[in-house]
């Protein structure tokens, strides 16, 4: 059984925690990431809990960026939950509207969002400035065209999992999708919070960071 569930944000894939994964796995901590489906909040949120409710007792479920409002429903009354960890993600409230929360506080990734028949997509123009800023052209080049088309739907009337569940908040300083201003707000409901200098994906520049806050809420 996983006792760490990860979950990535939009656009993405479970492949964007490879190196998070390598470095939880080296420390002998078995790990799912789950690779959502970005037909819906409902389906991805569904999908999350198919693996949180596999885990182990004791798991910690993380959730980058779209994932961390993933997480927040999914791990609603989940027994076996033991801490959230939110890696500069979206931690709304109950029918919490995220998109007027990131307008309000200027965050860059909406002037990047474009309509794709149902669906949207980032422009691939701005992805390497606005969430891979740290990361080499090489790195970078790689994923852009792996990114995804997904559906973004309304936030679900759901009590959140933080209400219950003990939560660590940590807050990209340098990141252009999520204002850290943003971050900021939501961290405020956390039971811990950390700062990191980083851009929107440090599972790409400091997996090994990732790694030892995930592996200290294990067992914290």
């Amino acid at each position: 059984m996983a006792r760490v569930v990860l979950v990535h944000g939009a656009w993405h894939g479970a492949w964007c925690w490879d190196r998070v994964v390598e470095e939880l796995e080296a420390r002998g901590v078995p790990v799912i990431a789950v690779d959502l489906p970005l037909s819906g909040l409902a389906d991805d949120v569904a999908s999350a809990r198919e693996a949180i409710a596999a885990s182990g007792p004791g798991s910690v479920v993380v959730g980058h960026s779209y994932g961390g409002e993933v997480i927040t429903a999914a791990a609603r009354g989940m027994p076996g939950v033991s801490h959230l960890v939110y890696l500069c993600a979206l931690m709304p409230d109950a029918g919490e509207d995220v998109g007027a929360l990131m307008t309000a506080h200027g965050s860059e990734i909406l002037g990047a969002v474009v309509p794709e028949d149902d669906k949207l997509v980032i422009d691939l123009t701005r992805a390497g400035e606005l969430l891979y800023a740290d990361s080499d052209e090489a790195t970078v080049a790689s994923i852009l065209p792996r990114l995804r088309p997904m559906v973004f739907s309304p936030p679900l009337d759901t009590e959140p999992a933080w209400h219950d569940i003990p939560s660590t908040y940590v807050v990209c300083t340098e990141d252009r999708a999520i204002a850290p201003s943003l971050q900021r707000q939501f961290a405020a409901r956390a039971g811990s919070v950390l700062e990191w200098p980083t851009d929107h994906s440090p599972y790409l520049t400091r997996p090994a960071d990732v790694a030892e806050l995930i592996v200290a809420r294990l067992s914290g």
